[in-house]
């Protein structure tokens, strides 16, 4: 996957998603579907290869979060988020980045939990960790 493309491609769905999600609790479609299958597609000028890699990171970064989302603590978007990560820059990049993101959302959890809130959107934590996955490899 060319990095020229996949880090700018990456950073603008992370700021559509982050902008939905703090305004309507929210991650479009177009962000998370389209992303990674844009993702797929792009990796294939690369070769098998950077397909293999790029689906095993979707598959990975999807899978992360699926036991939270099926007990209710995150939504589907933010599983799919980092599945759209994930294929724009493979397995080894979604693995820092939820790191990160777990990182950030934790102190994010402890902000929101001593105003009294019970929730709070953690796709602001995702690209937050996303970033700070890029600036650290």
């Amino acid at each position: 996957m060319p990095e020229w493309l996949a880090t700018p491609v990456v950073l603008i769905l992370l700021i559509a998603a982050t902008t939905t999600d703090l305004r309507w609790r929210q991650v479009p479609a177009w962000v998370t579907f389209g992303g990674s299958g844009a993702g797929v597609l792009v990796s294939a000028v690369s070769g098998w290869d950077a397909v293999q890699l790029s689906l095993l990171g979707l598959i990975l970064g999807g899978l992360l979060l699926l036991p939270f989302v099926l007990a209710g603590g995150f939504g589907a978007g933010d599983a799919l988020l980092l599945a759209t990560i994930g294929a724009w820059h493979g397995w080894q990049f979604v693995l820092w980045a939820a790191w990160w993101a777990a990182v950030v959302g934790g102190f994010v959890a402890v902000v929101a939990w001593r105003r009294g809130q019970r929730s709070f959107p953690y796709v602001p934590a995702i690209a937050i960790g996303a970033m700070l996955a890029l600036l650290t490899r």
